[in-house]
């Protein structure tokens, strides 16, 4: 049986290739997925929520920055990367059409494994500071904040 490094390694050559069903395919069928901006079960699900951030930025990196891992449970650290190239669905709902904007973030998961496939995938990042880097959300600009 592979170990889940293999599992992750797969998962960052195949997201990063622009194989959506190759990576969700590395998900359990009863796979859950819990995000920023919302909790995804099942494969379907998961592969929807993906295709949205495939469809919306290209030349997209996962570059893991670091690893550490305890019996069937892994966390990796990793910068997400991607260039804003077609419409970015907001948290209301709203399409934010393409700005050509480069997004780089830090961001990590902890992910529960089950015979090989990730069951439970939380992905922790700072949603408010992707909307930002899209110019969704105004800046101070370097003005101090209110008091």
């Amino acid at each position: 049986m592979a170990s889940n490094r293999d599992l992750l390694e797969r998962a960052v050559a195949v997201y990063n290739a622009g194989e959506l069903d190759a990576y969700v395919d590395l998900y359990a069928e009863d796979a859950v997925l819990t995000t920023p901006e919302g909790v995804f079960r099942g494969r379907r699900e998961i592969r929807e929520r993906f295709a949205r951030e495939l469809n919306a930025l290209s030349d997209v990196t996962f570059t893991v920055v670091s690893y550490v891992e305890e019996g069937d449970r892994f966390a990796d650290e990793f910068i997400f990367a991607g260039i804003h190239t077609g419409p970015f669905l907001m948290p209301d709902g709203a399409q934010l059409p393409a700005t050509g904007r480069t997004i780089e973030l830090k961001a990590m998961e902890v992910v529960v494994v089950r015979d090989g496939k990730m069951v439970v995938d939380n992905l922790y990042y700072d949603n408010a500071s992707v909307l930002t880097r899209l110019g969704a959300v105004p800046t101070l600009g370097g003005s101090a904040l209110p008091s």
